[in-house]
């Protein structure tokens, strides 16, 4: 059996310091085989400096996307660059979005129903609701570089380009997977699809989820699910901060991980056999 712990939206440069030290030695103590991190660590430059902190305190493989946060005060384009060299300098530190399809417990699984692991950071990519009408103001358009330029109207293409650059690195690596039968663990920061962007129990509506969904990557979650009947995929997401699970077809089903600004927990376990894999939302450390 595999296990691995799972969290996401952090936040970790808005939390006291008694309880980032009381979730560094939670993780750090704790008996699992890897660490699944789904973005917004911290904020801007702050990131790379917990990464660092993480990789030193939880010597278990570390797997991780970024979330919009991750990017302030700066470049995306840069700021991967600073992510991807500093990932040279820790070993068991991953940024699955610069990385191809992971093959996860080779000793726990059979030779027939192997289970990967990919990431992707995705974007709410203003390809779902209605972006032209809506009254949602994110600070992401004031503080990443990319955004602060832009007018409305070209913010909404520079959305839809992100979303389209990680729709199409998701493909790539799925398309990598040629095993008839497979399990494959998806982590991403932003939900993919309308019906896993949750808050308070209920979904997205047309105003919010222009910035809360990457529609692009979900529909080639949705087209590989289809056109791969015996892959099981399992999504894990956040950025929205309530959780749920959205059974979209028979196999394919998004977790969304539930979080609190100021309070860094554990979203939820990964259990990963043989013939099973599951996942418990409500087991804690």
């Amino acid at each position: 059996m595999l296990r691995l712990v799972w969290t996401t939206d952090l936040h970790l440069d808005h939390a006291p310091q008694n309880l980032q030290e009381r979730w560094l030695s939670s993780i750090a103590n704790h008996t699992f085989d890897g660490l699944l991190i789904g973005g917004d660590i911290s904020e801007g430059g702050k990131t790379t400096s917990w990464l660092r902190e993480i990789a030193q305190r939880v010597k278990k493989p570390i797997y991780f996307v970024l979330g919009n946060h991750d990017f302030y005060d700066d470049s995306i384009r840069l700021v991967r660059q600073k992510i991807i060299r500093m990932c040279r300098e820790h070993q068991n530190l991953h940024y699955l979005t610069d990385c191809s399809a992971v093959r996860l417990g080779v000793a726990t699984d059979s030779e027939s129903n192997p289970t990967y692991l990919i990431g992707e950071d995705a974007w709410g990519d203003a390809t779902t609701g209605d972006f032209d009408q809506s009254f949602v103001q994110l600070n992401d358009f004031s503080r990443i570089g990319d955004f602060l330029s832009l007018k409305p109207e070209q913010q909404k293409l520079e959305l839809q380009q992100l979303g389209l650059q990680s729709a199409q690195r998701l493909a790539s690596k799925l398309s990598t997977i040629h095993e008839n039968m497979a399990r494959i663990v998806v982590l991403t920061h932003v939900p993919p699809f309308v019906e896993s962007c949750w808050y308070e129990g209920k979904t997205a509506d047309r105003h919010w989820s222009p910035f809360f969904v990457c529609g692009q990557t979900g529909e080639v979650l949705k087209s590989h699910a289809t056109n791969h009947p015996n892959h099981e995929i399992v999504v894990l997401c956040g950025h929205c901060h309530h959780s749920g699970i959205t059974q979209l077809t028979q196999n394919l089903i998004i977790y969304t991980g539930e979080a609190s600004i100021g309070h860094p927990a554990i979203a939820g376990i990964m259990n990963i056999g043989e013939r099973s894999i599951s996942l418990n939302q409500s087991e804690l450390l």
